[in-house]
């Protein structure tokens, strides 16, 4: 239905489980859309759930390395995770379902959200902590 998140060396952050995370996080965004229109809408809202609760612990890790390397940052960036969550919980399957164009966008905002936020958000607090930190 749309195209994969193909990953590359410069969604790298220097943090071996942040980077194993985040390509968790691409290859679920990844199988969800192979599903769009394959699979029922119960394998859906599963795949859906998955990311959320994937998400949800990936976030809690960077916020751990983030708060022991005391940064600056860790607000801005938590306000960030909370509104991603927040966008996956409105998703409404009944409805996005419904429409090809909808099941884009949603896709869309999946891919262009995480993608924006390794190689920007990411990668600025990660430039300031030493490489591979014991996670929190």
């Amino acid at each position: 239905m749309s195209e994969k998140i193909i990953w590359n060396p410069t969604f790298e952050t220097g943090h071996d489980t942040i980077d194993a995370q985040h390509q968790h996080l691409v290859a679920i965004i990844n199988a969800l859309t192979e599903s769009i229109g394959q699979s029922s809408k119960e394998t859906l809202v599963g795949s859906i759930a998955e990311l959320k609760a994937y998400a949800e612990y990936h976030f809690q890790a960077e916020e751990g390395v983030m708060e022991a390397a005391l940064s600056p940052h860790l607000s801005a960036h938590r306000a960030e995770h909370q509104a991603f969550i927040d966008q996956i919980e409105l998703f409404d399957l009944d409805v996005i379902l419904a429409s090809e164009g909808l099941a884009a966008d949603m896709l869309y905002f999946l891919r262009s959200w995480l993608t924006h936020h390794i190689l920007q958000e990411d990668k600025k607090f990660m430039a300031d902590i030493r490489p591979n930190p014991p996670l929190a």
